[in-house]
């Protein structure tokens, strides 16, 4: 985990957050005394730094760290009023929402392996081929161009298996759940994209220089000039390995 690095992600955005952790919904490797907690995300609001997640990861070891696009005045106020973080939309504490783009390399209708439907009914609806990666990142690389005609600070990253493209234009955060929406149903009529995340419905991202543990790859931000030729071999993405 790159805690200094992973900071300097939320430079540019005022407000506190909340993280999470996924411990193995996925991948199904947890220890097994938190089974209990391994397919919900377990939040961490006690976090005022990236660096104080450090104990928690040691704990729980997560295949998994996300943060809450969300952005709030106090979240240790939020807490004690009991918000619905999934809710906060007309809370007090609520300042907005960062806005994402999440592309998904097994959303691509394949020509060898068909699209999320027939993956799914092979039990494969998280598996991609080379052809399905290569796609998802042509994709990435236009929607980024796309949106730059009205955004000014994108930031695209490698999310370990697909690509997120960030909005961290201030005007992006103030955006309402109905905006949001028709922008999801207008960009999913053309790329792969995860609507739920456009739309706000799911707030969780993950978070930049974490390990994407099912895959472990760590999760990259990119220059824009990186995008169409990045490999998930990269060096930048592949973990260094301890010496035994």
């Amino acid at each position: 985990m790159g805690y200094r690095a992973s900071a300097g992600w939320f430079a540019r955005a005022p407000g506190e957050r909340v993280y999470a952790l996924i411990l193995g919904r996925h991948s199904g490797v947890y220890s097994r005394r938190f089974r209990s907690l391994k397919n919900v995300p377990l939040l961490v609001e006690d976090a005022r730094d990236v660096s104080d997640l450090r104990p928690y990861l040691l704990k729980y070891l997560p295949e998994g760290v996300y943060y809450d696009r969300n952005l709030y005045s106090s979240v240790e106020a939020a807490q004690r009023a009991g918000l619905d973080y999934a809710h906060a939309w007309r809370s007090r504490f609520f300042l907005g929402q960062e806005l994402a783009f999440d592309l998904d390399p097994e959303n691509v209708d394949c020509p060898i392996h068909g699209d999320v439907v027939a993956k799914m009914r092979r039990h494969q609806g998280l598996s991609f081929c080379d052809w399905e990666f290569e796609e998802v990142r042509r994709q990435a690389v236009s929607l980024y161009d796309e949106l730059s005609a009205d955004w000014s600070h994108l930031a695209p990253v490698y999310s370990g298996r697909g690509f997120h493209i960030h909005v961290l234009d201030a005007d992006a955060y103030r955006l309402t759940k109905t905006e949001r929406t028709r922008i999801a149903s207008r960009i999913a009529e053309r790329y792969a994209i995860d609507e739920w995340v456009t739309s706000g419905e799911m707030r969780l991202i993950r978070l930049p220089y974490s390990l994407h543990g099912m895959v472990s790859r760590v999760v990259v931000p990119l220059p824009r000039g990186d995008l169409q030729d990045f490999s998930y071999d990269d060096p930048r993405a592949v973990p260094p390995r301890r010496e035994a």
